[in-house]
């Protein structure tokens, strides 16, 4: 699977939570400022041409929708972080987010017990 550009990201974001929208939808839900719609058509063109989205005509207009689920591609995404940035070890990943203090006890025991549900589950 490709990597988003920022830019593409934020469209597929709006695709993901919409589900499926014209080009004047996914324009509208676009955080301000909002990008003019030829930058919007673009990306979208781009996002077909990557396998990310897909469209149907209707009328004149095309109906996108996106391919490829946030999930998918969230999964997707923190591997590639785990790998590029961890040394392959989401250990090291998690333990970056406690030494900056940004996972309490709570969470930490959570994540164990995630652990245990999933390795017995």
């Amino acid at each position: 699977m490709k990597v988003l550009t920022k830019a593409e990201e934020q469209v597929m974001l709006i695709l993901w939570k919409l589900g499926k929208g014209f080009l004047k939808e996914i324009t509208d839900a676009a955080p301000d400022p909002k990008p003019h719609p030829n930058t919007i058509a673009t990306i979208l063109k781009i996002l077909v041409e990557k396998n990310f989205v897909e469209y149907e005509v209707q009328g004149r207009n095309n109906l996108y929708k996106a391919k490829v689920g946030k999930v998918e591609y969230g999964k997707r995404s923190a591997t590639q972080l785990v790998k590029g940035y961890f040394e392959g070890s989401p250990a090291k990943l998690v333990s970056q987010f406690v030494n900056d203090n940004k996972l309490t006890i709570n969470e930490l025991e959570d994540i164990l017990q995630q652990i245990r549900n999933a390795r017995n589950g």
